[in-house]
Formats: C-alpha cells, structure tokens, sequence
C-alpha cells in the first residue's frame, strides 16, 4: 500500500512538470551546398610567356652570387635565358612560348550552416524569416 501511494504521488508530481516544461526540441543542421566550377591555370615551366626573362633574371643573380654553372633542368626558353644571363650575353628575348593552358575542376562551395528545429510548435518570427529545409 505504501508502495502504491509513493508511485502515485510520483506519478502527479510529474506528469504536470512535463507538461509545463517539454524538452527542447532538438535542432538539426543544415548546410547549403552546391557545385563551383574552377579555373587552374598550368605553366609550362620552360616555356611559358615570361620564361627566358625569368631564366635570365636568376642567371644573372647566380653569376653575382659567384654560385658554379649548373644547367638548368627546365629546358626550352628558361633554360636559354638562363646561361645567356649567367654569362652576361645579351637579352635577346624569348623566340617561342607556349601558352597557358586553363583547366577546370569542380569543388563543393557551402554558405553557412543553419539549424532548422525538428518539431514546430507554432509560428515564431525567427522560424518566418529564415528558410528551413524540411
């Protein structure tokens, strides 16, 4: 009888907090996602635009530094600009170059995460102006 008396007390002190006090409604996450198509620009690295200036530019700063004549790995244009720099020949500048070349490669771009509840329990200002996936 005790028993029966202590479960029913336990059971009026609770039912009415749970009511007046739900648990919060768990939120879930939400990111906003979608498909970026991007440039990447590949250099042919003994030929591109700029490549026997550059090659003659670092010849000469090796030549000033007093660094032995290594050949330069590069080959084409960099490689002709670099010995006619460390040898202090002439700039003649570049005879041929190959372009740059653009490829194009796809990566995911988000915005912002939101959080969108999982129970709505009426219509709240915030919940209006925001968009939720549901």
């Amino acid at each position: 009888m005790k028993a029966l008396i202590t479960a029913t007390l336990l059971t009026f002190a609770t039912v009415p907090a749970s009511l007046l006090f739900p648990p919060q409604a768990q939120a879930t996450i939400y990111d906003d996602c979608y498909l970026v198509s991007q440039p990447l620009v590949i250099r042919n690295s003994a030929s591109h635009p700029g490549a026997y200036a550059d090659g003659y530019n670092e010849g000469q700063d090796r030549a000033r530094y007093g660094d032995a004549y290594k050949p330069r790995t590069a080959g084409g244009e960099f490689a002709r600009g670099f010995e006619d720099g460390y040898y202090n020949r002439p700039f003649t500048g570049q005879n041929y170059e190959v372009k740059d070349r653009l490829e194009y490669y796809t990566s995911s771009q988000c915005d912002d995460t939101f959080f969108a509840p999982r129970r709505h329990w009426g219509w709240h200002p915030y919940w209006h102006r925001h968009r939720f996936h549901w």
